[in-house]
């Protein structure tokens, strides 16, 4: 008499087969398409620059236009600009001489790292210095202001220094609240040494220049894609009589008058340490104070084109301010801005809704009722059907113990291929 093959022993290679599969499909394919997802939105050499006794700035840039923000010890901060491949964070109220570890989050990746790590600086002693500033513009080859990037600046003895790019071209550091290399106090920039300057922008090369702190206020115009400065056109200097230098200077007034063009009137604004820059008589000096709780005074000097800029050498605390500038004419012009305050004690970023998986109700509609259809009764036929004898015992057809075998391999290799998963 054949044996009949038993019903578990066949759910038995099903399921080792079913195992298999799915640790192939474990090992291979959710790790490479993980990787596929994220690789465009992966940090890109993450710098931390600025440092002071209560803040830093860290910056990165990503191959594609992401969603990103920093978490330094549970605490989060969101990038200046929303979503781009310029990722730019202020960080602020640090302690000082204090270890730090942060985690960068993009489009809902965490990145970890060893290198992620910084330090604060110590507590200067001594006074903040008087405004100085390294600043400028920065164009593309086809001579239109940048709108995306950052500048790197290194000056030897200086812990590294950077600004973002404002949407006009335009960039600022303040070297008044740079600390040295050892960050232990405020460091005093000499007049004439080598500086370097790295500008990083989407869609060109990095552009790295060699200059001078001589030339920080302004900085020559940059150009991506060249190491070097552009060329200024050249300039004919040619001996006017006195009523012609005096028409010149009143022309000089009629276009560049006193004016601060950034920022706006009642404009908000997210910096702690914006950018204020405008235009007023050539080669004069100007008074500028900002009233808030703390009322900060200040000078800085207009360039031969008519141009200035500053920045204050201190974080603006959240609220509104009114800064007023004075020429040396007595001129006067006032402007009020907003500033921001920024979300440090809980993370600054929710999920939106269109983030959300919205799953569609499901409505139910009743089915036409069924009528049950009588069984046909069977009914034992005249032939007379023989059955087996189980005199001598029903026959067995096999043992349990291969099915318990193939149950206890199957599970030990799903177990290991998990555990293989997990590490790799």
């Amino acid at each position: 008499m054949n044996k009949e093959k038993r019903i578990p022993t066949i759910l038995g290679l099903i399921l080792i087969v079913s195992t298999i599969f799915m640790a192939t499909r474990f090992i291979n394919n959710p790790q490479n398409t993980s990787i596929k997802a994220n690789r465009n939105c992966e940090p890109i050499n993450p710098q931390v620059t600025n440092k002071t006794n209560k803040s830093v700035t860290i910056s990165f840039t990503t191959s594609s236009d992401c969603l990103s923000s920093l978490s330094v010890n549970n605490y989060y901060y969101e990038n200046v600009k929303p979503k781009g491949r310029i990722h730019y964070f202020e960080v602020d109220k640090l302690e000082a001489s204090k270890n730090y570890e942060f985690e960068i989050i993009v489009n809902g990746q965490k990145y970890q790292s060893g290198d992620y790590i910084f330090s604060t600086a110590q507590t200067p002693i001594n006074e903040i210095p008087t405004s100085n500033l390294a600043w400028g513009r920065v164009f593309t080859p086809d001579n239109i202001p940048t709108t995306e990037g950052i500048v790197y600046l290194n000056i030897n003895g200086a812990s590294p220094l950077s600004s973002i790019i404002t949407s006009s071209g335009h960039w600022n550091i303040s070297l008044a609240v740079s600390f040295n290399e050892n960050l232990s106090t405020w460091f005093s920039v000499p007049n004439n040494i080598e500086e370097e300057i790295v500008v990083i922008a989407p869609n060109y090369p990095s552009t790295q220049i060699i200059s001078s702190t001589s030339r920080n206020n302004p900085v020559p115009d940059i150009i991506l894609g060249q190491n070097n400065f552009s060329i200024p056109e050249a300039i004919v200097e040619t001996v006017l009589p006195q009523e012609s230098l005096i028409d010149r200077e009143i022309d000089l007034m009629t276009t560049k008058p006193l004016d601060i063009t950034n920022p706006k009137a009642n404009e908000t604004i997210t910096s702690l340490k914006p950018e204020i820059f405008g235009t007023a008589l050539p080669g004069g000096k100007l008074k500028i104070k900002v009233e808030s709780p703390i009322t900060i005074d200040d000078e800085v000097n207009v360039d031969s084109s008519g141009d200035w800029n500053w920045s204050p050498s201190k974080n603006l605390t959240p609220g509104e301010h009114t800064i007023t500038v004075t020429d040396e004419k007595n001129n006067i012009i006032s402007r009020k801005f907003i500033v921001l305050a920024a979300e440090s004690s809980s993370p600054s970023f929710t999920a939106s809704i269109s983030g959300q998986k919205i799953s569609p109700t499901l409505t139910l509609t009743p089915t036409k009722k069924l009528t049950p259809t009588p069984t046909k009764k069977i009914t034992p036929t005249d032939t007379p059907v023989s059955l087996p004898s189980t005199a001598s015992g029903i026959p067995q057809s096999g043992t349990t113990f291969p099915t318990f075998l193939i149950l206890f391999f199957s599970i030990v290799f799903f177990y290991f291929s998990f555990i293989y998963y997990k590490k790799s």
